[in-house]
């Protein structure tokens, strides 16, 4: 392994990121720490930790100093695998931790679905769509990341191009060749919530009025992503997407997801179906609708931000 003393593994849902994991495992002697060993990691080391950061962004800079240490502290004693968990957050600039991607084709992705569960095209797709949104939310609402940003990583591994065992030798070169060497995202880049600055200056809006309502969560330190999920909503027989909405913001403080419209509220029935739509597919999503009569309220009330 080199200077590496842990291997963090990030991956999408059915992309052999576990097998990979268990393989490496296997030719490098080492532990892997899932989520069953990482419940057992913390009550051993230090009993009544929480599992998972706060939501609370103090709290959560708290959480990632003290599991940071711990995992050091591991590291120092025995090299491990650690598989999912924020890895590559809680472990960010430290020399000693490799930080792997794993990602695979969509429709790669979509046949493991189908043998696994046993279904047929259509369900499976939106059993996928159900486990990416579960994965991405769980990483941006307790670290706050864009998980699937390369920067995070020193190697990023597409197994549409390789079976396990040549992952596990592309990974195993890629740390020779890394050794001791941090990927190269900036600090103050490492969360999306960092440095509003950084926001401001790479959103894009669609319309001023989302850029304004933008202005008013900034004014008021509210956290926010801008469409950062797009949820399918229909499929053809043949289970590709025909159908998709991505709500304008999603507030990670509140959970909640929120769609602007500007348009007289009876002009529109079309958002309104898709919300509804949406709610019937993925009923632990939270999302509200603010109509134009709504925004201007909010406009008068908590505007004058610039």
């Amino acid at each position: 392994m080199g200077n590496f003393s842990v291997v963090t593994i990030s991956r999408e849902v059915e992309s052999l990121g576990d097998e990979i994991a268990l393989k490496l495992s296997k030719r490098l002697g080492l532990t892997v720490i899932d989520r069953e060993g990482w419940v057992s990691f913390l009550e051993k080391e230090k009993p009544g930790f929480p599992v998972e950061p706060p939501l609370e962004e103090d709290k959560q800079r708290e959480w990632m100093v003290v599991a940071r240490e711990l995992l050091r502290e591991k590291a120092e004693k025995q090299a491990f695998i650690l598989l999912g968990r924020g890895g590559q957050r809680i472990l960010e600039g430290l020399d000693s931790a490799f930080h792997l991607l794993v990602v695979a084709p969509v429709k790669m992705r979509l046949q493991r679905i189908m043998e696994k569960y046993h279904q047929d095209e259509v369900t499976a797709s939106r059993i996928l769509a159900e486990q990416d949104l579960q994965r991405e939310r769980f990483l941006l609402r307790h670290f706050g990341i864009d998980w699937k940003n390369p920067l995070y990583y020193h190697l990023t591994l597409n197994t549409g191009a390789y079976q396990v065992e040549e992952a596990c030798h592309l990974v195993i070169e890629a740390m020779k060749k890394a050794t001791g060497k941090a990927p190269l995202l900036p600090a103050k880049q490492a969360s999306l919530f960092e440095e509003k600055n950084f926001l401001k200056e790479t959103v894009v809006f669609s319309h001023p009025s989302e850029e304004e309502f933008a202005r008013i969560l900034d004014f008021y330190n509210i956290r926010w992503l801008y469409e950062p999920r797009t949820f399918p909503l229909a499929w053809d027989s043949e289970g590709n997407v025909i159908e998709a909405f991505a709500p304008d913001f999603y507030l990670p403080d509140f959970d909640l997801f929120i769609e602007l419209t500007t348009q007289r509220q009876k002009l529109t029935w079309k958002k309104n179906k898709k919300v509804r739509r949406l709610k019937e597919l993925y009923p632990e999503v939270k999302i509200k609708i603010i109509y134009a009569r709504d925004y201007q309220h909010i406009v008068r009330k908590f505007g004058g931000t610039k």
